[in-house]
This record gives structure tokens, C-alpha cells and sequence, in this order.
């Protein structure tokens, strides 16, 4: 038994030895060609005449911390990089998605017309930035005024605004037609107070 032992062990030995010494020979091979390679180099650099003073250079030292900022900036590069691909895959796939619109005739229908425009860019409250369009309106007037006006002026003029919305809203909330239809109700008394319903 022993005796077997001892053979196994010995071919154990052997295989390790021979694996060894090829692992050194591939080594050296390589050393030799690099030498040689670098001789090949230094012979082309003398030949060229491009050798060039040997002044020490020092190496600069990574400290430590240096070292973990830049892995950490590497790190955020990678994910920022991984983050804009996927926003364009997503993109790129609800591009896929969406259908082409075949009919444009209801959204033709739903843009107002050239004359309706041009009502609307008559009307005194609206600016189009064209001087021939727009005149100067009532309301501009108004503003002018109220910047002329003082602290207290302006004060008194906010409260009584307050005051005549709070009575609108209590008549409003007293009318009966309000407690039958409180949202018709409530565009009647939006049109008529800005001025859309001629009474």
C-alpha cells in the first residue's frame, strides 16, 4: 500500500516539475525576443542618431484617494452612459410605437379657421406684436392709470374688487337656478361677468 503511495506521489512530483519548467522556458522565450526586439530598436536609434539624454523623470504618485476618485468618475461615466441608452432605446421604441396618422381631416376641423383668427386678433384685449393690428386698447389705458396710482390707491381699489366678487358669489349661490343647475349656473355667470353674453 505504502509502496503505491509513493509511486503516485512521485508521478505527482514529476508532473509539477515538467509543468514548471515549461512555464520557465515559455518565460525566457519571451525575455528574448522582448531583448532582442528592444536591441533591434536601440540599433535603429543609433543608426537614426536619435539618442536622447537619459534625464531622470519622476514619476508622479497616485495617492490613494486620487486613485478612488477616479474609478468613482469612471464608475459615474459608465452609468451615465448606460442611462442615456436606455432613454434612447425607450425613444426609440415609442417612436416604433406610435402609429402615422392617416387622417388628418379631424385635426384640420379642429384648427380654427383664417377668419376666426383674424376676429381674435381684433379684439381689444388680444396683441399680436403687429402695430397695424394691434391699437391701443381700453385695458392698456387702465394699467397705466393703476401704475400711476399710490400704495393706498391700489389697496383700496384690490379691496373693493374683493368686495364686489364676495357679493357676486353670495347672489350667485342665492340665485334658484343655481341649485337646480349649479354648473350652467356658474358659465352664465362667468360669460355674462366678463363681458361674452350682451344683455
Amino acid at each position: 500500500y505504502f509502496n503505491k503511495m509513493g509511486k503516485v506521489n512521485k508521478n505527482i512530483r514529476m508532473k509539477a516539475k515538467a509543468a514548471v519548467g515549461k512555464a520557465v522556458a515559455a518565460t525566457n522565450n519571451i525575455k528574448s525576443k522582448t531583448w532582442t526586439d528592444a536591441n533591434a530598436d536601440s540599433a535603429l536609434a543609433r543608426d537614426d542618431k536619435l539618442l536622447l539624454p537619459k534625464t531622470p523623470v519622476k514619476k508622479k504618485a497616485i495617492t490613494k484617494r486620487e486613485k478612488v476618485r477616479q474609478k468613482h468618475k469612471q464608475l459615474m461615466n459608465k452609468f451615465s452612459l448606460m442611462k442615456k441608452q436606455r432613454k434612447e432605446e425607450t425613444a426609440r421604441k415609442n417612436r416604433e410605437k406610435t402609429a402615422v396618422i392617416g387622417d388628418l381631416k379631424p385635426l384640420k376641423d379642429a384648427l380654427p379657421s383664417l377668419d376666426e383668427l383674424f376676429k381674435l386678433s381684433k379684439k381689444p384685449d388680444t396683441k399680436t406684436g403687429i402695430k397695424e393690428i394691434d391699437e391701443p386698447t381700453q385695458n392698456n389705458e387702465n394699467l397705466k392709470d393703476e401704475k400711476k396710482l399710490n400704495v393706498k390707491q391700489k389697496l383700496k381699489k384690490k379691496k373693493e374688487k374683493f368686495i364686489r366678487q364676495v357679493n357676486s358669489y353670495q347672489a350667485l349661490l342665492k340665485d334658484p337656478d343655481f341649485k337646480k343647475n349649479p354648473r350652467d349656473a356658474i358659465s352664465y355667470h362667468i360669460k355674462y361677468t366678463r363681458g361674452l353674453l350682451d344683455e
